[in-house]
């Protein structure tokens, strides 16, 4: 049985949408950050199977499920890398309902990676239990590299839904597999055996191979240790382990302030469910949730036949895959570059050469304020969706999120390149102030200089006047100290 078209209790879901839950995979993306400067191939496929892990432990608190992401519906966010003084952005839409697909885009180009994907959703209902199945693959590529690494999903398997314990496990097997240096990473999610004890829960084995030479194997529980052996030398490291020192460590998000949102963002939009749901109100919880279904179902009647067309992502026809419509794989040139922002969904790109935005881009952290696209606080229905992101956290391990503030032409950025930004900005216009003064001073010597030229003529060789002399000194030397600031 399908469940993707079953309308769900509210009092099993997680107060957030799937698109945010997307997310958790990038709270240590720094891994990713430290792959990219790894010189030996190996290396760098051993700490994306590292970052890969560390997608799995956030989790929220008993079995809940995320909302069903409305068609149109977008999030975004970012997090700040302090050791690299880079973001990496996550932009992520609703592309499709029935079936419902999402699609994702996250990048952080100072620091040389990229990931685009799209993912169905299915779940089915096998009477006790319940599998949630997450078809589709994600793209990571190193840009300064040229490595593109081909990612699938396991499935979640719920157990014990009409009698027994409520048990939530992964299963199947996934890979990593870079088709440049043949390298590749199998991982088997194992679902708890039925006469199996509590050291059979979660568990993972795996290996990394180059070719048909396996190098080493994997084997831990895929919520705790994680071990990697040499298969040569015998050498056994702990690959992954998400200790309260890890965990207090991930990088922090930075999401929009929810009143400077669009009306289909994510935490806007399911913002009156989300109330309900944290009141412990499940009438009310359930309520709204009847009203935005029911805006959809209006929504799909009006279009009728007429294909809906997402704003930020495209179909390849030569591929059959989705993809954000603004990548831009360009090497980050620090010479050229000066800041990485979003705004409206499109991730861009300042840069030194042009002083003004240029091209599009996907990566270092939100720039200048976003501004207020809003007047007020509307509860969407139907009809196109709109700009902007949101955020909503529901685990407990999860650190608050930071609401950047926003000003009135749509972007949003974290402070330090909120900073950045504003630091240049005064550069420049302290600079264009001091070009105009100086085209002043050289107007008036000019216009002296013509004056004095009028006079010799009518009055052949009279001497200057002191009064003359001191202007014309004045003017001189505020023209030779523009000159020494601009040389």
């Amino acid at each position: 049985m399908d469940l993707s078209k079953v309308v769900l209790p509210t009092f099993i879901l997680e107060p957030r949408s799937f698109l945010d839950k997307l997310s958790d995979y990038y709270y240590h993306a720094n891994l990713l950050s430290e792959a990219s400067r790894e010189e030996s191939a190996y290396d760098r496929i051993k700490q994306v199977v590292r970052w890969y892990l560390s997608g799995f432990y956030k989790k929220p608190k008993g079995l809940k499920k995320p909302y069903n992401p409305i068609l149109g519906e977008t999030f975004r966010c970012c997090w700040v890398h302090p050791q690299t003084d880079s973001c990496t952005f996550y932009i992520a839409e609703q592309i499709s309902h029935h079936p419902p697909i999402s699609a994702f885009y996250i990048c952080n180009k100072k620091d040389g990676y990229c990931i685009s994907g799209s993912i169905l959703a299915k779940s089915k209902f096998y009477g006790n239990s319940l599998s949630a199945i997450l078809d589709g693959r994600a793209r990571l590529m190193f840009l300064g590299k040229d490595e593109e690494y081909v990612i699938t999903m396991p499935y979640a398997h719920c157990k014990g839904i009409l009698y027994g314990t409520m048990t939530l496990e992964l299963g199947g097997k996934i890979t990593i597999e870079c088709e440049k240096t043949k390298y590749l990473a199998e991982l088997d999610f194992k679902l708890k055996p039925f006469l199996g004890g509590p050291s059979s829960v979660n568990v993972i084995s795996g290996k990394i191979q180059h070719g048909d030479d396996v190098l080493a194997t994997l084997d831990g529980h895929w919520d705790g240790e994680v071990f990697l052996q040499e298969k040569r030398s015998g050498q056994q490291e702990v690959l992954w382990n998400p200790t309260p020192e890890v965990r207090s460590a991930r990088l922090k998000r930075q999401v929009v302030r929810l009143d400077q949102q669009g009306q289909f963002e994510s935490e806007r939009l399911w913002q009156h469910v989300t109330r309900a749901i944290l009141d412990r109100d499940q009438n009310r919880a359930t309520l709204e949730k009847f009203v935005l279904e029911e805006a959809q179902r209006k929504a799909s009647k009006e279009r009728g036949d007429k294909l809906w067309s997402p704003r930020l992502f495209t179909l390849d026809p030569v591929t059959n895959e989705w993809t954000y419509i603004h990548i831009d794989t360009r090497l980050w040139d620090p010479e050229r570059c000066l800041v990485q922002f979003e705004k409206h969904g499109v991730i861009q790109t300042k840069e030194r050469s042009l002083g003004k935005i240029k091209g599009y881009s996907r990566a270092s952290a939100w720039a200048s304020k976003q501004k207020s696209q809003v007047n007020g606080k509307h509860r969407k229905g139907s009809s196109q969706p709109s700009s902007c992101s949101q955020n909503t956290e529901s685990s407990s391990t999860t650190p608050e999120p930071t609401h950047e503030s926003s000003d009135n032409e749509g972007y949003f950025q974290c402070a330090r390149c909120n900073k950045e930004v504003k630091d240049t900005a005064l550069i420049e216009a302290s600079i264009t102030s001091l070009q105009k003064t100086q085209q002043d001073i050289q107007r008036n010597l000019i216009a002296l200089g013509q004056q004095l030229g009028r006079r010799r003529e009518t009055e052949g060789n009279v001497m200057l006047t002191g009064r003359h002399c001191l202007i014309l000194c004045v003017l001189l030397l505020s023209q030779l100290f523009l000159n020494y600031v601009f040389t």
